[in-house]
């Protein structure tokens, strides 16, 4: 009994197993036989028939898991194979042999054509009117269920080997050497149209009421949208001869050939991907009973199926940003990695704090981009974070994850400062103190003063301030001299825009008036003494009030030193310029003094500091 348990246990896990399990992509079904399969029809997911090389037939009613020889009651090759329901079909075959069948392939009679040329193609478009076309520029028409066959002249002497048409009276027909005609009255008449190719042409499918698509010799595809007006070419991504089309609408279509040649596309033809078939033998005819159960057959009794479309399970994607390690990742900042195609892929998102994801903080499926910004309020500061990416597609998840990559978020932004001292405009002494607003998250600020709103001319630019004053060194700023200052503040990760531009106006210092008498002239005098160390004076006079700039160079013309820059009101001055840490040498002084009512005097001296 225990051995009859287990036995039976077994047997329901194996059979649970078979009956749940899914293939995907393309895969082989058994024929049961050797000989070339030549075209497939499915009129439903389950009952399809095949025809072949010494009137082979084979019929399944379990969607290809058996298929079954059908006696066709001829040895001739059969090409083509065409039903307008579940019940009713046709098949095409050398010698001119058409057979019909009314019980879903299950018998067959042979309906009388007249002809004994090779027919390699047939279609109806209802249960009494049907075409089909063959060697030799043959075409039969029937408006009677195949009762009887009617030969109409095409104009061609050249082998046809496809024929579809739209309806009653529109149809195409196409063979040797891209020779391609047009009927628009159901093929009584007959034009020869440019399909723009010279190869020969094997398939000619309808895909909308004023679209067609034809293939053939060394894998060409041309469509037109025009009702076969003009072609143009569609790159189907391979040289080898393409025999066999399934169209299910505007969009999707499939493609069969030499090599085991697999082709779709779900955007009208503008692109082509390969799928693997996984058989290297010669497809010569698909069918689709929708976008993703379909059939193919071949050379050597060849038959495929998919019920996926043709595709397989996605590979794995490559995560491209932020790069492994990064710090200062945005907490709202964007993943992106590769795409995973075809088909088209939708992905999901592993976050975790521990790089073997036992602690996943964020676990998000179904993102149709292979980008993703990370909504707020997920990832929190200063934090590390470990990620990765799987991908989807209508078979199921990728078999793998793609690697693992880290980063580290940001602390929080800095703010920029507001300025506190000096007051916009003051008046200040040549070593101001500077004080800003403190920005709790800013670990450091950067100071910048200059003597023009561009900040080109710098006079201090000093980083990495940790408080939020500065002290400005004594030596960097020249008295009764206006500047500008601004300041930023940054943290490990973020740097601010700089605060708005403030001003301040240093004091004249050790320029003092000698007399209160007006000079008669504007004059510049040696300064004493010269030589000197350190200190020296300068002296000048200033008859009317005017705009004086007195400013020392060192001997390369550098200027060191503006001891005076401003509006002074008439009289003699001097300046005591204390040059202890400057270096001996030859120094140069100039002034220049524009008065108000427009006089303006310049004159320029030399001095020489001894130490």
């Amino acid at each position: 009994m225990k051995t009859l348990l287990l036995f039976l246990l077994n047997f329901f896990i194996l059979s649970y197993c078979n009956l749940f399990s899914q293939s995907y992509g393309w895969f082989s079904q058994s024929s049961g036989t050797g000989n070339n399969l030549n075209d497939v029809y499915f009129a439903s997911n389950s009952t399809g028939i095949v025809v072949g090389q010494s009137g082979t037939i084979l019929r399944t009613t379990n969607a290809g898991t058996n298929w079954n020889t059908v006696n066709s009651g001829t040895s001739v090759h059969l090409f083509s194979v065409y039903f307008i329901n579940a019940n009713t079909g046709w098949v095409a075959g050398d010698v001119g042999v058409i057979l019909k069948t009314t019980n879903g392939g299950l018998t067959w009679s042979v309906q009388s054509t007249g002809v004994g040329y090779q027919l390699r193609s047939i279609s109806f478009i209802n249960s009494s009117v049907g075409f089909a076309a063959g060697w030799y520029g043959t075409f039969l028409r029937t408006t009677n269920g195949g009762t009887s066959w009617n030969s109409y002249p095409t104009g061609l002497t050249t082998n046809l080997t496809c024929i579809n048409f739209l309806d009653a009276n529109f149809g195409l027909a196409g063979g040797q050497f891209g020779k391609l005609i047009r009927s628009t009255n159901g093929g009584v008449n007959w034009q020869i149209i440019s399909s723009g190719t010279s190869a020969q042409i094997e398939q000619v499918n309808f895909t909308a009421s004023n679209q067609a698509v034809i293939i053939g010799e060394g894998g060409f595809i041309r469509k037109s949208t025009n009702m076969g007006n003009n072609w143009f070419s569609q790159s189907s991504g391979t040289g080898n001869w393409l025999y066999g089309t399934s169209v299910k609408n505007a969009n999707f279509y499939y493609l069969v050939g030499d090599y085991g040649t697999v082709r779709k596309t779900s955007n009208g033809g503008t692109n082509w991907y390969s799928q693997t078939s996984n058989t290297s033998s010669l497809l010569t005819a698909v069918s689709f009973v929708d976008t993703n159960t379909g059939w193919a057959v071949g050379i050597n009794g060849k038959i495929i199926k998919t019920t996926t479309g043709g595709w397989v399970l996605p590979g794995t994607a490559s995560l491209n940003a932020p790069a492994n390690g990064q710090t200062c990742f945005s907490v709202t900042g964007m993943l992106d990695w590769s795409d995973v195609f075809p088909p088209l892929c939708n992905y999901r998102i592993n976050i975790a704090t521990d790089q073997n994801f036992s602690n996943i903080i964020y676990n998000v499926a179904g993102i149709n981009a292979s980008q993703y910004t990370m909504p707020p309020g997920i990832l929190q500061y200063n934090t590390q974070y470990y990620w990765r990416v799987k991908a989807s597609n209508q078979v199921g998840e990728s078999l793998n994850w793609s690697s693992v990559r880290n980063f580290r978020t940001a602390v929080p932004d800095v703010a920029v400062p507001n300025l506190l001292l000096p007051a916009n405009n003051s008046n200040v002494s040549a070593t101001p103190l500077l004080k800003w607003d403190s920005i709790v998250t800013a670990v450091h600020y950067r100071c910048r003063i200059a003597t023009d709103t561009g900040f080109t001319n710098l006079i201090l630019d000093s980083n990495n301030i940790t408080l939020s004053r500065l002290n400005v060194p004594a030596g960097r700023l020249n008295p009764n001299t206006r500047y500008y200052w601004k300041v930023s503040s940054a943290n490990s990760c973020y740097t601010s825009a700089y605060s708005v531009r403030w001003s301040f106006v240093t004091a004249m210092t050790g320029l003092n008036e000698i007399t209160e008498e007006i000079p008669l002239s504007f004059q510049l005098y040696n300064n004493y003494p010269n030589p000197f160390n350190p200190v020296t004076n300068i002296s000048f006079d200033i008859p009317k009030t005017s705009y004086v700039n007195l400013k020392i160079y060192n001997v390369l013309g550098e200027l060191v030193f503006t001891p005076v820059n401003g509006l002074l009101e008439a009289g003699k001055f001097s300046f005591t310029w204390n040059a202890e840490n400057f270096s001996s040498g030859l120094y140069i002084y100039r002034i220049e003094a524009k008065a108000l009512n427009g006089d303006v005097f310049t004159k320029t001296l030399k001095m020489v500091l001894v130490k």
